[in-house]
């Protein structure tokens, strides 16, 4: 099925909005965390839930069982109206934009960091530290690993790529022997 980032933002947002105005955001995130760990963990639940032969009603009956008593009455209720209003194949689009806008309202900032091994925790937090200080702002760190960047990181935080990986150094040493004039 076509899925559309718009839209999944669209829904993230007025779930965002719900939570706030209820005074839920921290039950919502936490559910909406779990949620998102559970789709990794089981990527049949969202073919089940996009399967056409598969009648809505099954499905509703199906979300109320897994979700029912786990999740709050809002997280429950948000995921029956995409299954209504036949928008179910956005919801794993809709876990990312409402973190970056719980993040956003709690004062974060993500940082997205690639490296070509996984990095050692003791380097992540310094680099965490180090992020805060250069950002201002409480960084939740998110961690990558690329074995194509070769060494080094690769940071976006904030709007902004910080490059200073191995494959980004040798791709500018590659363009500047090719502009070198030889006499």
């Amino acid at each position: 099925m076509i899925r559309d980032r718009g839209v999944a933002h669209r829904y993230a947002a007025a779930l965002f909005g719900a939570a706030l105005s209820r005074k839920a955001l921290n039950e919502v995130d936490g559910d909406i965390r779990g949620l998102a760990k559970l789709y990794e963990k089981e990527p049949g639940l969202q073919t089940f839930l996009e399967a056409p032969n598969v009648l809505d009603a099954d499905k509703e009956k199906f979300i109320r069982a897994v979700l029912g008593g786990r999740v709050s009455e809002l997280v429950l209720q948000f995921y029956l109206l995409m299954l209504k209003k036949k928008r179910v194949q956005h919801l794993p689009l809709v876990f990312d934009p409402f973190e970056r806008l719980v993040e956003h309202h709690m004062g974060m900032e993500r940082a997205e960091v690639t490296t070509a091994i996984p990095m050692p925790a003791a380097q992540a937090e310094e680099l965490q530290k180090r992020l805060e200080t250069l950002t201002g702002k409480k960084v939740s760190l998110v961690t990558r690993v690329d074995p194509k960047i070769l060494g080094g990181a690769v940071v976006t935080v904030g709007g902004k790529i910080l490059d200073g990986s191995v494959r980004y150094r040798l791709d500018r040493l590659r363009d500047e022997l090719l502009a070198a004039k030889v006499h």
